[in-house]
């Protein structure tokens, strides 16, 4: 197996974390409107639809398909979600005032914390003159949130899916860090929480994926996305740290 050359990111439930989860939010803005809620019950359903599409939207992906992104697409995929999760809970209103209010907490710079073992992990790629890069799909308004959160300065580039104008697992959104990077696929790895977006879209391009898991601090804490596959199939990393032993740095 190559040495690594280059490490790429993903941010959200990889590098940093949000105190007050989605599902957190989502059941105080339901409770504000009148009816009870709690995040378990918020979390549930969301994960239920998301399982129900993936089986087809792998089978769309290993077909060849292509994705394209931008801020205005990264909203409505959210506000598609809110109203979606307001209609089931039946609750009354304008549903897409809501999504936003929802987002609006979600993405204060308060509510986000970085992972404890994030930035030793980063200074130790850098020590070893080991390229690294944010792999995310998110708005453009990422980069000002990686400066305001202290992670900016340890990455030798970035790229995001609504600046790029394609996500992940799209090949061309791996090609482009590759590109930034200098390196050859067999000479690069990639950890995220994703199996789609960030395994099957790394190993498509020829990319080594690790799907880091995160606990309680996971996106789904309730349903881990690790569950679903077993270690002889992808890479479980239980942080950012096993990922450097299984890499052989420091």
């Amino acid at each position: 197996m190559n040495p690594v050359k280059a490490v790429f990111f993903d941010v959200g439930w990889t590098l940093s974390y949000p105190e007050k989860s989605m599902w957190d939010i989502f059941a105080e803005v339901i409770r504000e409107g009148g009816m009870e809620m709690t995040s378990e019950q918020v979390e549930g359903p969301v994960h239920a639809v998301m399982a129900k599409r993936r089986e087809q939207t792998i089978k769309e992906f290993q077909a060849g398909a292509e994705y394209t992104d931008s801020d205005e697409q990264f909203e409505a995929q959210f506000l598609a979600m809110g109203r979606l999760m307001f209609k089931m809970v039946g609750l009354d209103g304008d549903h897409d005032a809501l999504t936003r209010e929802v987002l609006e907490r979600f993405w204060l710079l308060e509510n986000w914390a970085v992972y404890p073992d994030a930035i030793d992990v980063l200074e130790r790629l850098r020590a070893e003159k080991i390229r690294i890069g944010i792999l995310s799909n998110a708005t453009s308004a990422l980069v000002g949130f990686l400066e305001e959160i202290g992670l900016l300065k340890y990455f030798d580039f970035h790229v995001i899916s609504a600046i790029e104008g394609t996500k992940k697992p799209d090949r061309r959104i791996f090609q482009r860090a590759l590109d930034h990077s200098g390196v050859e696929p067999p000479d690069a790895a990639h950890v995220g929480d994703m199996y789609l977006e960030d395994i099957l879209g790394a190993r498509n391009a020829g990319v080594r994926p690790f799907l880091i898991h995160r606990g309680r601090k996971s996106l789904f804490p309730s349903f881990p996305e690790s569950a679903d596959h077993s270690p002889d199939e992808v890479e479980i990393v239980d942080g950012l740290a096993p990922m450097l032993s299984a890499l052989g740095v420091g």
